[in-house]
């Protein structure tokens, strides 16, 4: 997700070093976007004569074990949810280990191998089968289990005779992880893997690994060098390894016979490496899965419960800030005192990005009110996004049709217009309920002009629509005129707002 609002309304407390950094963000994996938005799309499209539903439960806890829901449906192409499914996808492709689109007139085939516990055995599943379909794919570890794997998948194409229309198919399955029942199991080998994603929110292109036998050894390889040239200079070097993103994927495969310490580190745009990095312990036969962000990473839980930093085993356990501290980080002489779970202590450490703002209006919350407001920020992110490809699709279909002064013309629009008005409406109620609970957690309204900002950008695009489509055809149809009337009074409550916070009106 783009998260541009809650950047706006949260930027002096988030972490912009874009580099791998030991720091864990700790999100339910579900992908709550596309599951949304795939619901939407059933409810309003699906085909019940068409839908496979199957599900099978431990009998005595009760706990799913595999279910596979697949829905086959028919929409118009310009159905505003089957418009969003790219931006949801994009949205949630950090909570997932596996991401794959593949485009129409691609000749690209897709199939999945899912392990179905009732019939003990593997069968194929095939997802994409023609070159005409378009596919977004995701995969995801089940969050109330993570032996599960979650796959979430739509193709569609267009109806062979109706080019306004599409057909196509909704899949949503959970079943045991295949690489967990493989024959060969990676458990049974001495084989350590690394398996990297990039997030959307970066464009790193090239990570070094180090390895030792101790952690003390793995801080001496650190300090040998500063850069990626000098790195080079040393020739092969069994502690180093390098990790090339290639289609925002990364990883290495490395053969080993006890438990050793392993260490991330970026190489930087100007050939330096980074002076944060990412800790992982490395176990023989184990594959340790990452997707890195700007700022952060989302761990193999997982692992680290089972191996690493939350078990007895880890041999980087409450280690995860020395990097500020062995190799200096920063200059600046502030410090952001940090209670670490895992060492059961307090840590004064440099921020990742220099000096932190004193004044920043939300260091007094707690984590979870902050996930309060993320949350409210993704809901109006996602609505936001919704009324823009609406009003795109409008002035698409507006441009290509010739207008003769007819206001019949307007009508294939009118129910568009209606939707925007809806999404405003609903819009300003996520804003409002947003203000309300920055308001409860003692934020003040000079904390809020970014968010007010953000809205009145939306909002003014809108009314400059409308406001071409009078200037080129002369008149707006009753329903365009009464969601242009809604959206000159939002407008003027934002800047009333904005006056406000700023002290100018009372």
């Amino acid at each position: 997700m783009k998260r541009i609002f809650i950047m706006l309304l949260i930027a002096c407390t988030a972490i912009t070093a874009t580099n791998v950094h030991a720091q864990r963000k700790q999100t339910d994996n579900r992908p709550k976007n596309v599951i949304h938005t795939l619901g939407l799309i059933i409810n309003e499209c699906g085909n019940e004569n068409g839908e496979v539903y199957n599900v099978t439960r431990n009998p005595n806890t009760n706990l799913i074990e595999f279910k596979d829901q697949r829905v086959h449906f028919t929409c118009s192409a310009n159905n505003p949810n089957l418009l969003q499914i790219g931006n949801r996808f994009k949205s949630d492709e950090g909570l997932c280990y596996q991401f794959l689109h593949i485009a129409k007139g691609s000749n690209e085939k897709f199939s999945i191998v899912t392990y179905d516990n009732e019939k003990q055995r593997f069968t194929d599943t095939f997802i994409r089968k023609r070159a005409s379909q378009e596919m977004w794919f995701m995969a995801t570890k089940n969050s109330a289990n993570p032996r599960l794997r979650d796959v979430y998948a739509i193709v569609w194409s267009p109806k062979e005779d109706n080019s306004n229309m599409v057909e196509g198919d909704i899949f949503m399955i959970t079943s045991p992880r295949p690489d967990l029942y493989e024959i060969d199991m990676e458990s049974s080998s001495k084989t350590f893997k690394i398996d990297g994603r990039v997030g959307y929110d970066l464009n790193d292109s090239l990570y070094v690994f180090y390895m030792a036998d101790t952690y003390e050894e793995l801080n001496d390889l650190v300090k040998m060098t500063d850069s990626y040239e000098e790195l080079k200079k040393l020739g092969d070097n069994a502690h180093v390894a390098y990790m090339p993103v290639k289609n925002k994927h990364f990883g290495i495969s490395v053969e080993i016979d006890k438990h050793k310490a392993g260490r991330i580190r970026t190489v930087m745009p100007d050939g330096s490496l980074c002076k944060l990095w990412t800790n992982i312990d490395m176990v023989p036969g184990e594959t340790y899965r990452i997707t890195t962000h700007n700022g952060y990473f989302d761990e193999d839980r997982d692992y680290e419960h089972r191996f690493g930093r939350y078990s007895d085993k880890s041999m980087i356990k409450g280690h995860d800030y020395d990097d500020l501290e062995i190799i200096g980080g920063y200059t600046e002489e502030d410090t952001v005192v940090i209670n670490d779970p895992i060492s059961n202590g307090i840590k004064h450490v440099k921020p990742m990005n220099g000096s932190r703002n004193n004044d920043n209006p939300l260091k007094g919350l707690t984590t979870e009110q902050i996930m309060d407001l993320e949350l409210m920020a993704a809901s109006i992110e996602q609505s936001k996004e919704m009324i823009e490809d609406l009003f795109k699709a409008v002035t698409t279909g507006i441009g290509n049709m010739p207008f003769y002064g007819k206001p019949k013309k307007w009508e294939p629009y009118d129910n568009m217009f209606n939707t925007i008005s809806i999404q405003n409406k609903n819009f300003d109620k996520l804003f409002d309920k947003l203000l309300s609970t920055c308001s409860k957690y003692g934020l003040k309204q000079k904390d809020l002009l970014e968010p007010h900002k953000f809205a009145l950008e939306l909002l003014m695009n809108q009314s400059k629509a409308f406001n071409e489509y009078y200037m080129k055809y002369g008149y707006l149809s009753t329903d365009a005129a009464k969601c242009q009337k809604q959206v000159n009074k939002l407008i003027e409550k934002h800047m009333k707002a904005m006056s406000k916070a700023m002290g100018l009106t009372k």
